[in-house]
């Protein structure tokens, strides 16, 4: 029999209500103290003592060099053939006029054989004169000579012949596969380490160029990507008289505080976790192959970086020492914001460069930051820099990079500069909702040129405070919890019309179901914290925080939407937790969609990557397998489909709702309603 409720059940209602609405109060303030904004990026290990032995790298290879000059190249010219190539990103078509070629590398010392051949091919230009500049252009790890195909255009197009080689254990070259015993070597540098076997190869290589009658010994440039442009920059260091200019692509120096960043590929590489690795690594095999010992040389030739300021392998601080390390003045950095281990749109700086060492042409632009500080005004710090230019080409713009370091999922931020003065630009960084670090580099635009521009080093610009983190936290704060405690109270008011006896059981439901959500949502949000991808070799994983801070914020990939992808993602997790508390069942598949497509994504990686293929050199490192986040996060959203189940099967035990027949029409109507009714109630 149906009942008006009285004085007393109200009271006992709005007690209800005020205990469900406190829990949802504390539960949303562990969620934000979680997720809470926080320097996933710099998070890193205690830092490392780079107190070294007495060993110097350019003396050792003072001797070295001698046993590989030793060694007969034994050239072998094979057929002239035209290769088809697509350039990656752009797929622009190329007819690249091409020789095979190999030639003789030392092996190990005390190995067996005792010389490995060395197989490529020599790309020539369109026009072959009597004395062409060359360049030797390295790949990258577990690729082949054509995946330097890319770097190898500019300099065509501007009458170079191209020597591009396989790596010792790449491609049809002989010699050790590269795996993580002999890159985490553990023996002597030249008798088990593979960074070794490759550099030797390079230097055959340039002892090639140097063989043949039509390139200008003058001329030869080396130029590499990522395993590739480490040995440019290694044998920069070693016969830098020999070359005319280097350009490093994705690859920059400073191993050791690279090994503070737990995240990055390089202990995949290595087959080792940070844990793994002792001090002495550091002061023994490290001094052999880390770049910036080599780059100390005099001899090191015009050099120009090219590199991402979101490296999977190499982390943006790492420049700086990089840099520092080179002892002259033409030393030039191109970063490139928000990009990865590769990415487009390098070729006009490559080639103005080639113009700058070769034919003589303009320096690329220096600057001089003259004047920072902060001011502060309502909203906070404000941070002005002022900065002195000095180009021989005139400048299109003149931008400031940045980042709020400490904020998950922001992006690097480009912003123009305002030209006060012939040779003077201004510009300032406004505080943004958070207080954090800021990070900056400046890039120039130059006029003249395809798109050629160049940046500076990356400065910090300390800590900016914030006066918009407390009102903004309570707006979000309300704009979350409001509309939940208003479909709990909802819950509660339907119970009014019901006797005393349904109400006190529908409040116990009603309790534990609201308990239960938040603990389901806990564990939601609880799973962006943990690992979704794991390697199999060296302990790298990544969890969703990664994602936000890396793959979210991808604009070669993700477009112009990546700086507000992780915002987007929080207010529809958000919106869906409000959901879980009007539509359980509906909450619940949404849920589901996203972990299982990243989890899908996860599973056929090591199929694409060919770590499952014993013949692909991606082998050696392991696979790569999903981690415990997305499979928390998918049973989560299952516990609370089968919450809502129970919640309905309740309601009907008490006569709160009643069974229906199920059928298409009825289950089509029924969503659509319920979506409608929803939406209706969310925003209303």
């Amino acid at each position: 029999m149906l009942t008006k409720s009285t004085s007393s059940n109200q009271k006992k209602n709005h007690r209800c209500f005020g205990l469900t609405f406190s829990l949802s109060i504390l539960v949303m303030l562990l969620m934000s103290i979680v997720l809470a904004p926080f320097n996933i990026n710099n998070q890193s290990l205690p830092a490392i003592s780079t107190s070294s032995e007495n060993f110097d790298i350019l003396k050792f290879w003072d001797t070295e060099m001698a046993r590989v000059n030793n060694t007969p190249l034994s050239i072998v010219y094979g057929n002239n053939r035209t290769i088809e190539h697509s350039v990656s990103y752009t797929s622009v078509k190329y007819e690249l006029n091409a020789q095979d070629i190999s030639f003789v590398s030392p092996n190990w010392v005390g190995a067996n054989p005792q010389n490995l051949i060395i197989r490529g091919v020599l790309l020539y230009p369109d026009e072959v004169k009597s004395s062409n500049p060359g360049v030797l252009c390295m790949h990258g790890l577990n690729g082949n000579f054509e995946d330097a195909f890319d770097l190898a255009i500019p300099y065509l197009e501007k009458g170079f012949v191209v020597l591009c080689h396989s790596h010792p254990g790449h491609g049809n070259s002989e010699g050790a596969e590269p795996k993580p015993s002999n890159l985490y070597y553990i023996g002597a540098y030249n008798k088990s380490a593979h960074f070794y076997l490759t550099l030797c190869a390079a230097i055959q290589g340039l002892r090639v160029l140097e063989s043949l009658s039509f390139v200008n010994n003058s001329q030869i440039m080396v130029t590499g990507k990522s395993y590739g442009g480490l040995n440019a920059m290694w044998l920069a260091g070693i016969a830098g008289e020999r070359i005319a200019g280097v350009s490093v692509y994705i690859a920059i120096g400073d191993i050791a505080k690279d090994l503070q960043y737990p995240e990055k590929l390089i202990f995949w590489v290595l087959g080792k976790s940070p844990k793994q690795i002792p001090d002495s690594y550091l002061t023994n095999q490290l001094l052999r192959f880390d770049p910036i010992y080599y780059l100390k040389s005099p001899e090191v030739p015009p050099i120009m970086w090219q590199i991402g300021t979101n490296d999977d392998f190499f982390h943006y601080s790492l420049i700086r020492g990089t840099y520092d390390a080179v002892q002259h003045r033409s030393k030039y950095l191109q970063i490139f914001p928000n990009e990865h281990h590769g990415f487009p749109g390098f070729e006009g700086a490559v080639k103005y460069f080639i113009d700058y060492v070769v034919n003589r042409g303009s320096e690329p632009p220096r600057l001089n930051i003259t004047n920072i500080y902060k001011s502060q005004d309502l909203r906070g710090d404000n941070y002005h820099i002022s900065i002195e230019l000095n180009s021989t080409e005139e400048v299109k713009s003149v931008q400031i990079v940045y980042k709020f370091t400490d904020i998950i999922g922001t992006c690097w931020t480009r912003k123009n500069l305002i030209n006060v003065d012939e040779n003077i630009w201004d510009g300032e960084v406004n505080p943004t909702l958070f207080n954090s670090n800021l990070d900056y580099y400046i890039i120039i635009n130059l006029k003249n040129g395809s798109n050629v521009w160049f940046s500076s080093n990356i400065f910090s610009g300390g800590f900016m405070r914030t006066n918009l983190a407390i009102p903004f936290t309570i707006l979000v704060s309300l704009l979350v919890v409001i509309p939940i405690a208003v479909a709990i109270r909802r819950k509660i008011r339907k119970l009014a019309q019901f006797d005393s006896e349904v109400r006190i059981k529908a409040n116990y439901s009603i309790f534990f179901e609201v308990t239960m959500v938040f603990l389901l949502e806990f564990v939601y949000y609880l799973s962006l914290l943990l690992p979704w991808i794991v390697y199999e070799s060296g302990g790298v994983s990544f969890n969703h925080i990664y994602f936000f801070n890396n793959v979210y914020t991808w604009k070669l990939n993700v477009g112009e939407i990546a700086p507000f992808l992780t915002a987007i993602f929080f207010i529809a997790s958000i919106i869906n937790t409000q959901l879980s508390f009007i539509n359980l069942r509906l909450s619940a598949l949404l849920k589901l969609i996203y972990p299982t497509l990243i989890l899908g994504f996860i599973s056929v990686t090591p199929f694409i990557s060919g770590a499952l293929d014993p013949s692909s050199l991606a082998y050696n490192f392991g696979i790569t397998f999903p981690g415990i986040g997305p499979f928390l996060m998918i049973i989560s959203a299952i516990s609370l489909f089968i919450l809502g189940r129970w919640e309905h099967r309740k309601k009907i035990s008490l006569g709160l709702s009643k069974k229906r027949k199920l059928s298409w029409n009825n289950f089509k109507e029924k969503t659509r309603s319920t979506i409608k009714t929803t939406l209706i109630r969310i925003y209303k």
